[in-house]
């Protein structure tokens, strides 16, 4: 079997485009198929997702005095998503989602006086315009988030952002909102030696919002998280029967600013953030097998540099996050195969911070799937998933493990 080489071109702008802040995550996953998006497509995916801590894992309570211990955090997601292809080179796509998150303590945050924190909502729907120009050659996307998602969290809520939104878990939607945001871009791609290259550029514009309900008296804060600027070149071709790609990727940020309002004196302040630059390195190895549909190798790793505070470089708040493994189908029939995913991941994390949100963890994964093609271009893909991983923050470490079950239902019209 060779790996074919019509859909490189394809292939590979779909990850430039991904990897270049261009596109959502649901509409474009690493094995993209011919063409950048279907002409028409739906899909849901129901996701159950559960935590457990040893002991010792503890983290700042919501009122910033004191410590808790985690115990456990368990979510379930329902991401929602469609494609509409418009004439022969436009196509619109949206998504969305709902999720349900609960963390419990071993004890209570006494601020609050409960053993658990909650955070539910829809996500921010998420839009997208594409035109192909030039063939396949040029890709321009412009793309809207409009803030449906719940942006104003009180304290509890918020407490359990940060454990829901934490790197070291990868839950699938622990956000809400972020505010309303724009972003526009171009991806240009050629072949050249016999190997598809595609660059991508974008622009993304954030918007004031309110992150955090404060209580009565006290004027809830603004943020304006700054624009960003994302960069992308990568590389698809033949490496004798095999198929790799290979992206590299720049974020850049603008100046974040926090404006908080004093009530009774009226009085306010701005804290000024400027992250540093985001490097990226996506790589991937599709081997050419007779006997499995489709195996496939891949490493990602992204080094955040540090971030200046007021000004000043924040120390020890860079970090290294890499995560790479193997993607197997074994074929049981022409339209059902059993996928299994095997990966490894290592994150540094910040020590500028003692929270799960920057905590560094080691460990591993394995999942296991079916997927089965029905007639009328029905799609089922039912899994379950293993973790176990070591995570360590600056004041406290436990090795936690991890399941979870889903199913995604997919049309492709």
């Amino acid at each position: 079997m060779r790996v074919r080489f019509g859909g490189a071109f394809a292939r590979m702008v779909a990850i430039v485009a991904l990897l270049g802040g261009m596109m959502s995550p649901h509409f474009a996953p690493l094995s993209a198929q011919d063409r950048l998006v279907p002409a028409r497509s739906a899909a849901i995916g129901p996701v159950f997702e559960r935590w457990s801590f040893g002991s010792g894992l503890l983290q700042p309570a919501s009122g910033g005095a004191g410590t808790v211990e985690l115990e456990s955090v368990s979510a379930w997601s329902v991401p929602l998503s469609a494609s509409i292809g418009v004439g022969e080179r436009w196509t619109f796509d949206l998504s969305t989602a709902y999720s349900n998150g609960t963390v419990k303590l071993r004890s209570a945050d006494a601020s609050l006086g409960t053993d658990s924190y909650a955070l539910s909502g829809l996500t921010d729907v998420r839009t997208r315009l594409t035109a192909r120009l030039a063939g396949d050659a040029i890709i321009a996307t412009v793309g809207a988030n409009i803030p449906t998602g719940t942006t104003s969290l009180d304290a509890e809520q918020f407490a359990a952002l940060r454990v829901l939104a934490a790197p070291a878990l990868a839950m699938q939607t622990p956000a809400l909102g972020t505010g309303f945001g724009g972003t526009a871009g171009l991806v240009a791609s050629r072949q050249i030696r016999g190997w598809a290259w595609a660059a991508g550029a974008s622009y993304e514009l954030r918007q004031t919002y309110t992150p955090v309900a404060f209580a009565a008296g006290v004027a809830a804060p603004d943020v304006n998280p700054g624009d960003a600027i994302h960069l992308t070149l990568g590389a698809d071709g033949l490496v004798g029967e095999h198929g790799m790609t290979v992206a590299l990727s720049a974020d850049l940020f603008g100046d974040e600013e926090l404006e908080v309002t004093t009530g009774g004196t009226g009085g306010t302040g701005t804290v000024t953030t400027r992250l540093g630059p985001i490097f990226t390195i996506d790589w991937q190895l599709r081997v050419a097998s007779t006997r499995l549909r489709e195996l496939t190798f891949y490493l990602v790793d992204r080094y955040r540099t540090p971030y200046e505070r007021g000004g000043v470089e924040v120390e020890e708040s860079s970090g290294n996050y890499a995560d790479g493994g193997v993607r197997a189908v074994f074929p049981l029939s022409p339209s059902t195969g059993v996928l299994s995913v095997l990966n490894v991941r290592h994150q540094t994390g910040l020590k500028s911070d003692s929270t799960l949100a920057t905590a560094a963890t080691a460990g591993a994964g394995l999942m296991l799937g079916l997927q089965r093609a029905f007639g009328g271009g029905f799609e089922l893909q039912p899994f379950v998933r293993a973790d176990y991983a070591r995570i360590k923050s600056v004041d406290a470490s436990a090795t936690a493990t991890g399941i979870s079950a889903g199913i995604s239902l997919g049309r492709r019209f």
